[in-house]
């Protein structure tokens, strides 16, 4: 199994990539996640779970490290980032259950590294 340190190094490097390849396209991007993520009615701890839940259902491995380290910065709870696992798993089905678990990983090995 992967450990989430290396698949955040991995993802890192590979937006790095695409930031040399395609640098306006990577900066509108980056943009776009600015203004996405600011606070406005939601906090922007509220969107990250948002985002968390996404990408448990959506089965993005590189975006379950990267909101999973944000949230742990804005102060987010193992217990928080498990509930979070379980509206995605709704929303998600069995997939959500997998990739829920490794949302918990990813939140056990950033703690490690700490």
């Amino acid at each position: 199994m992967a450990h989430f340190n290396e698949i955040n190094t991995t993802a890192q490097g590979n937006t790095k990539r695409l930031q040399k390849s395609i640098p306006d396209t990577m900066k509108s991007f980056k943009d776009l996640q600015d203004a996405a993520y600011a606070p406005g009615a939601l906090d922007k701890k509220t969107k990250e779970f948002a985002a968390l839940a996404y990408a448990i259902a959506d089965k993005c491995e590189g975006c379950i490290g990267n909101h999973v380290n944000k949230l742990i910065k804005l102060g987010a709870s193992r217990e928080e980032i498990a509930e979070i696992a379980g509206v995605a798993i709704v929303m998600g089905g069995g997939p959500g259950s997998v990739y829920g678990g490794k949302a918990l990983q990813a939140y056990d090995d950033a703690m490690e590294s700490r």
